[in-house]
């Protein structure tokens, strides 16, 4: 049988060398390289048949002429991926044989490969170190998305499940409890988003095991209040007692220990050995009695004043294990802290290093505290007394010191020492990633901008140079700055003096001579020649020739729809007159989300927070223009994602030159696929809603069917979500964390009929927040969209990934000299903020008082400050001495 299937796949293969074109051919290929028996003597052919058994189908299902032809070849395209273990695509592939002609013995492979690697779950996994644990369930597919009720296609001991929520390929089951079993059941028809269902009723038996003994601190470091309660939080779990030990890092090894980064993060055994025996000293070795409760969490202030009694100025940190065995000896909690009443805040610029004092316990300004700047080699570098506003200022030449002498640390002491801080200046400043800062880099205290009239040049020509320097304020500078021109390899080309031309302008010309270095030239200037340049700008110098050909595209009529070509005319000509007659053409075409569908301008369709990826695919079946220049190049759209958000596809052809090079022209074209839809459009801006309660958002809803138009919906549903983020901490690999999770609270609901010829009427009132209209049919599985919008000018619409960001906002995005900036300021709790102006330099400050909820400062912009400036908002809060632990500072 061997022999002659081998036989039979080289007669095959003589076949379609001489006949390319013959399906029946390509089809009698793959089946006979499946049919042959690998040669144990060859490793290779066990790999290599299926390969080419497939590729063989492949091309036969392109070029069959007829249904009947296409469904056999595709039907042993599904027979070679499945040899290969291409599960899903094997299914595919039967699918699309059936879909054109039925066939007993296919449906038959389908049903049993389908039963095997079709959509099934694959695993789970029990989150038993959470304290509310949940089950996880993995699956081969993504689940479907859109408003599908998941919680009907599972029960947990025969109920309702309390909260089911999937996620791409996972369904997560939450409400469970350690230490309990679990009989789960997933139900037939539980759907994918290939279009599968879970064909069977699925019965899962979980046990959630009990939490592993563990601990852990509550933060990274803390301050600790040198009056009321002297208790760091320690969080423990299902252990009765705690290992304790304390270690001290004077003042002179706290630069070396911050150096190391070991402030920034939780210490293993080796640097608890470490800080032992070289930096430290180990001041208090104990046990600690805690209360366990099965798999809780149990949080106990530890008396650090009673264990170890007085403690001098310095850093401290203390280590914490439990005492049952954990399964990992190695693990430990740490916690970095010192004894302090003194609250630290600095602020670095072009005019010097800026430190704020303030009291923990009543977040009062602290005046006549002692603040000494601390180089990297442990020299001091300046000290000084904080003002009434407990406010101090180093030089600026003392912040910019480098190497050993950078400012490392800034220390603050009060009352001969009883009273100590410390700041870690090495650090990243502010994190401005999740602030919503953007922009290039701060620029120092000369800005220049320099910029030619085009990028590309040929030598022989002149490149025309221009540029403009600006000081901090955005005044012209005029003094004379020096132009250094480099080659492309490096070497200095020119040096020229500029002098300024008017308003701080400079202009020169370049002249390239006919042996210029072809690459890229860059120009860089400089205000000092040694010192690093202001602005440069780079160009490229090139041996090229024009285009001679131009390229019109005319779109067909319509837009395009799935598995339906169309055709694009092409008309090419030489630059000089003849037509671009038997020229090659090649291209691509990408789909990709649109603004929104043509004729339903400003109406959202499909879901708010659906991601749909760009599908690019190279055009195919290309024909060379004719001998007048013109050709019509087939358009079929490649697989598109099942969504209802607006597509359009992106059209790039190519014409190539007989020389090898080629022009590219593009054209778009809406898309549409055969599904219902339902827009919404608000009807509002941000900025109107929120300023007093009771302000409505109103928006129109219409409703598409298949094909696009509009059509009458009687029963829609909505329901109008407030959007509120929480934090939640979890551990990982020892290490405790923290993560955003978004609740959503029904703020109103309803219903809604949609008549054809007008749009319907959704509204509701609002607050300040983050809000989700969602619209659905009333079967719930048909068409769905959401839209979320934010309520308010205050509201920033990105979400911070940090608990402890102030949410803050300006009413503008720009204004003018004279004008007044509102500052809104969120706050969950009552307290003061300090509002700082920063640019390069602090140009004011102020402290306000901030009550829970929303307030607003009103802050005169100077024309002083510049083309741009920051407004940060830094929150005391008081600390509560009824709390056991001790409240930090945010």
């Amino acid at each position: 049988m061997a022999k002659d299937a081998r036989a039979a796949a080289r007669n095959f293969a003589m076949a379609v060398v001489a006949e390319p074109g013959n399906a029946d051919a390509w089809t009698g290929l793959a089946q006979a390289l499946l049919a042959i028996q690998p040669d144990p003597n060859k490793g290779s052919e066990r790999y290599d048949l299926p390969v080419n058994a497939s590729g063989a189908a492949y091309l036969a299902q392109e070029r069959a002429t007829s249904k009947d032809a296409r469904a056999r070849a595709l039907a042993v395209l599904g027979d070679a991926l499945k040899r290969r273990a291409f599960w899903r695509p094997a299914i595919e592939s039967l699918k699309a044989s059936l879909a054109l002609v039925a066939d007993a013995r296919v449906q038959a492979d389908l049903e049993k490969l389908k039963a095997e690697h079709g959509f099934r779950m694959t695993d789970y996994r029990t989150d038993s170190e959470a304290a509310a644990p949940r089950v996880c369930l993995q699956f081969s597919e993504t689940l479907a998305r859109g408003s599908v009720d998941f919680s009907k296609y599972v029960s947990v001991g025969g109920q309702d499940p309390a909260g089911v929520s999937a996620e791409n390929k996972q369904l997560c089951i939450d409400g469970l409890k350690h230490g309990e079993r679990y009989e789960i059941q997933l139900k037939a028809g539980m759907p994918s988003e290939i279009g599968e269902t879970l064909p069977k009723t699925i019965d899962v038996a979980i046990y959630v095991p009990d939490r592993k003994p563990a601990v852990r601190f509550t933060g990274r470091s803390y301050v600790l209040p040198s009056r009321g309660q002297q208790g760091i939080p320690l969080v423990s779990i299902n252990t009765s007692a705690v290992g304790i030990e304390i270690y001290r890092v004077g003042d002179r090894n706290l630069a070396q220990t911050l150096q190391s980064g070991d402030i920034s993060r939780q210490l293993s055994t080796w640097d608890v050995e470490t800080i032992q025996n070289r930096n430290g000293e180990k001041i208090y070795a104990g046990e600690l009695p805690v209360t366990q409760k099965l798999n809780a969490e149990v949080t106990t202030a530890v008396p650090v004043g009673d264990a170890v009694g007085t403690l001098k100025p310095g850093a401290y940190v203390m280590i914490a294990r439990p005492l049952h065995k954990t399964g990992n000896d190695n693990a430990v909690a740490s916690q970095w802290f010192i004894v302090s009443d003194l609250g630290l805040t600095a602020f670095s610029g072009n005019d010097g290093l800026h430190a704020f004092v303030r009291s923990l316990a009543e977040t009062n300004p602290v005046a006549g505290a002692k603040v000494r700047l601390v180089a990297r080699n442990n020299e001091v570098l300046a000290e000084t007394q904080t003002n009434a506003q407990g406010y101090a200022r180093f030089s600026a030449n003392l912040a910019k010191g480098e190497g050993g002498l950078a400012p490392a640390i800034l220390i603050a002491e009060k009352a001969g020492g009883s009273e100590y801080a410390f700041l870690d200046l090495t650090t990243a400043a502010f994190d401005l990633s999740d602030r919503g800062v953007k922009g290039r880099d701060a620029p120092g205290a000369i800005d220049g901008y320099l910029y030619t009239e085009r990028g590309v040049y040929r030598p022989g020509e002149t490149v025309h140079l221009a540029g403009i320097v600006r000081d901090g304020a955005g005044r012209a500078v005029t003094t004379p700055m020096t132009l250094i021109v480099t080659r492309p390899d490096g070497v200095t080309h020119r040096k020229i003096a500029l002098t300024d031309k008017g308003l701080g302008g400079r202009a020169t010309e370049l002249f390239l001579t006919r042996a210029a270095q072809t690459g890229t030239w860059r120009a860089r200037l400089h205000a000092d020649p040694t010192s690093a340049a202001i602005a440069q700008v780079s160009f490229l110098v090139e041996d090229f020739t024009p285009e001679r050909l131009d390229m019109t595209l005319t779109a067909p009529e319509g837009a395009l729809k799935p598995e339906q070509t169309k055709s694009i005319k092409v008309a090419g000509k030489y630059l000089y007159g003849p037509p671009a007659a038997d020229l090659g053409l090649e291209g691509d075409i990408i789909v990709k989300p649109a603004g929104s569908l043509p004729g339903f301008e400003g109406y959202h369709f499909g879901l708010a927070d659906e991601s749909v990826s760009p599908v690019r695919q190279p055009l195919e079946n290309l024909v060379n223009t004719g001998s007048d220049g013109t050709a019509e190049v087939p358009v079929l759209l490649p697989a598109i994602p099942d969504t209802a958000r607006p597509l359009e596809a992106q059209v790039l052809l190519r014409l190539k030159e007989p020389g090898g090079r080629s022009i590219e022209r593009g054209l778009t074209m809406p898309v549409t696929t055969p599904r219902a839809r339902i827009g919404i459009k608000p009807l509002f801006e941000a900025r109107e809603l929120g300023e007093d309660t009771g302000k409505e958002a109103r928006f129109e809803v219409i409703h598409l069917g298949t094909d696009g138009k509009r059509a009458a919906l009687s029963g829609a549903k909505w329901q109008l979500l407030r959007l509120e983020t929480n934090w939640q901490w979890y551990a990982r690999d020892g290490v405790w964390t923290y993560e955003a999770v978004t609740f959503t609270r029904k703020a109103a609901s309803g219903t809604v009929d949609i008549s054809v010829d007008k749009a319907a009427t959704v509204s509701a009132p609002v607050g300040y927040g983050r809000y989700r209209l969602e619209v659905v049919t009333e079967a719930g599985a048909g068409a769905a969209s959401s839209y979320a919008f934010n309520a308010g000018w205050y509201v920033s619409g990105d979400d911070p990934d940090s608990p402890e960001v102030l949410d803050v906002a300006l009413d503008k995005a720009s204004y003018l000299p004279g004008e007044t900036a509102k500052l809104r300021i969120a706050s969950k709790y009552d307290g003061t903020a300090l509002v700082t102006v920063l640019g390069s330099d602090l140009h004011e400050m102020r402290e306000v008082a901030v009550k829970k909820g929303d307030n607003e400062v009103a802050i005169n912009v100077s024309g002083d400050w510049g083309a741009g400036v920051y407004v940060t908002a830094l929150m005391y809060r008081p600390m509560d001495e009824a709390l056991k632990p001790a409240v930090r500072m945010v």
